[in-house]
């Protein structure tokens, strides 16, 4: 069953009900042809919606696929305000008709809400239709188990990805990058006071959009309330605003979270109209150094402030930007910075809890030359940081992590990684290593608990985070969750060959094979070199039993 909606159809309605009534005369046509061509029958087309009912998911999707092609082609000639697009949901079940032609089932229902929760301009279908296509050409998402109106079970929806239509002036957020809206500025009728805001305002977007790995929205731009969809299309929005008394001058700048309205960060600068270029400077750098660290460097750069003098706060907070470029210049510039604060202050753990995570860090990610050797000084730092009291966890988190790569004491990297958490209740890392650990201790639910709470803490999505949560599903053979999951996991990073793996036992489990082959085929493209016999050196799951049902399904998917 095929069911489709027109979105805002009430408002091209209000606005043009001739021109819209004629648009959908031609629609009715596009979409009848559609699916006669596929192999199908029209059930209706009544006002903004219709159904249509196949044979096999094929045909529905093929049908689905050309009715949004043939839309997005008609939309061209349209202006922006009068073009239509649909939503369209899939389900596969037994139907039953009637004498009259009416159709009847439970798939006419499911079908009508995932079409509701679909994209403007997308396709959504339930687990039954993934299942029947087994289509690698066809690229789908899991949006996981939603509850639909009037449906008692909770069911698995996909969403079709590259299939949205020409809507790019429709906001988005972009999952890759924290994003800010800077949103007008405010400011009394004085053109004086509107003046200095709105060069305040301009200074903030100019110097924000050069920090790297952070996605800046003008909200100021463009018509249809920009403001506000800015604001709806970015994680974060920052205001700001000048109060003018005299020849005194106060700037302030507040940035909140979206969808909690929580204040994030706030300040405030005095100065004069005599030097308002000053004043704007100030704000300008205060501004940048805060959405560096509350946006995209995080937690780690805040916790020395007490415990640093000047100099060194400043290489630590050099560093830990450098390690967030995910580079490997980046990292060898973070390493050379916090080895210099170890050397410098040899009495404090805080250069040596840095320079051991560092150096872990680069043979985890694949940033150094001899991971061997940085794993080696890596313990070495950490353990001298812990000697010296080290009392931010980073130590701890190193000494687990290298008992977790040895992998013969999973109960001792365990307790290393609580006390890491216990330290670090923020910090996202922490929350990783014990999913990490906690999996190959057959702990799956709270290894699952813990790489979603470093997701939910984490400035920006983390491959390693999804690959984990995806192993963490494989081993409680929650399969569905786990090829989700290791999907996410390549779209930050295609040549993980760790997610690669859980992707394609998992697709195997779930009787995917037409899938899992395609994803076997990937994964000998991208890593050429890697091998079913390797999982047993890196993964040392405690139960055996999770290792022999892992690599079978690798095997039965050709995976060498």
């Amino acid at each position: 069953m095929l069911h489709a909606d027109i979105a805002d159809y009430s408002r091209l309605m209000a606005d043009d009900p001739s021109a819209t009534v004629a648009t959908v005369r031609d629609y009715h046509w596009l979409v009848a042809s559609a699916v006669t061509e596929a192999g199908g029958t029209m059930a209706n087309f009544v006002g903004d919606s219709f159904m249509a009912v196949f044979d096999d998911a094929r045909g529905a999707m093929r049908a689905a696929v050309s009715i949004c092609g043939a839309v997005r082609e008609r939309n061209r000639s349209l202006p922006r305000t009068r073009r239509m697009y649909f939503r369209l949901g899939l389900d596969a079940g037994e139907i039953v008709v009637a004498g009259d032609g009416s159709h009847f089932g439970e798939p006419l229902n499911i079908a009508a809400r995932v079409q509701a929760i679909a994209q403007v301009g997308g396709i959504n279908v339930t687990e039954a239709v993934f299942r029947e296509l087994d289509e690698p050409t066809l690229r789908l998402t899991g949006l996981g188990p939603r509850r639909l109106k009037n449906i008692p079970e909770p069911v698995r929806v996909y969403r079709l990805n590259g299939i949205v239509g020409d809507d790019d002036d429709r906001p988005r957020s972009d999952a890759t990058a924290p994003s800010v809206a800077i949103m007008p500025a405010h400011s009394s009728q004085d053109p004086v006071d509107r003046d200095i805001a709105t060069a305040v305002r301009l200074d903030l977007v100019r110097a924000l959009v050069r920090i790297p790995g952070l996605r800046v929205i003008d909200g100021h731009v463009g018509d249809d309330g920009p403001a506000s969809r800015a604001r709806v299309a970015a994680r974060y929005f920052l205001q700001s605003g000048v109060v003018r008394s005299g020849i005194r001058v106060r700037a302030y700048v507040d940035l909140d979270e979206t969808d909690t309205m929580n204040r994030v960060w706030s300040e405030r600068w005095d100065g004069t109209t005599d030097d308002v270029f000053a004043l704007q400077d100030r704000v300008t750098a205060d501004t940048v150094r805060a959405m560096e660290i509350e946006l995209v460097v995080g937690e780690p750069a805040t916790i020395y402030r007490a415990t640093l003098d000047a100099d060194a706060l400043d290489a630590v907070y050099r560093g830990w930007y450098q390690l967030t470029l995910g580079t490997r210049t980046g990292w060898r510039s973070a390493v050379e910075l916090f080895t210099s604060v170890a050397s410098t202050r040899p009495r404090k753990p805080t250069g040596h809890a840095l320079t051991a995570f560092a150096r872990w860090y680069g043979a985890a990610q694949g940033l150094s030359d001899d991971p061997a050797d940085d794993l080696e000084q890596a313990t070495a730092y950490a353990t001298r940081g812990i000697e010296l009291d080290d009392d931010t966890g980073l130590s701890h988190l190193v000494v687990a992590a290298a008992r977790l790569h040895a992998g013969d004491d999973l109960d001792s990297a365990l307790a290393a990684t609580q006390d890491a958490v216990v330290r670090r209740p923020t910090c996202d890392v922490s929350f990783a290593l014990e999913g990490s650990v906690r999996r190959y201790l057959g702990q799956w639910h709270e290894a699952v608990d813990a790489c979603l709470r470093a997701l939910e803490l984490s400035p920006l999505p983390k491959s390693w985070y999804q690959t984990v949560l995806a192993s963490a599903y494989y081993v409680g053979e929650r399969y569905h969750d786990a090829v989700d999951a290791a999907e996410c996991a390549l779209e930050l990073r295609p040549h993980n060959a760790e997610a690669l793996l859980v992707l394609i036992a998992s697709q195997q489990a779930l009787g995917l094979e037409r899938r899992a082959r395609a994803s076997a085929a990937m994964l000998l493209d991208r890593v050429p070199k890697v091998q079913r016999a390797e999982l047993a050196r890196h993964h040392p799951f405690r139960d055996p039993t999770i290792l022999e049902r892992w690599t079978a399904h690798l095997a039965a998917a050709g995976v060498p």
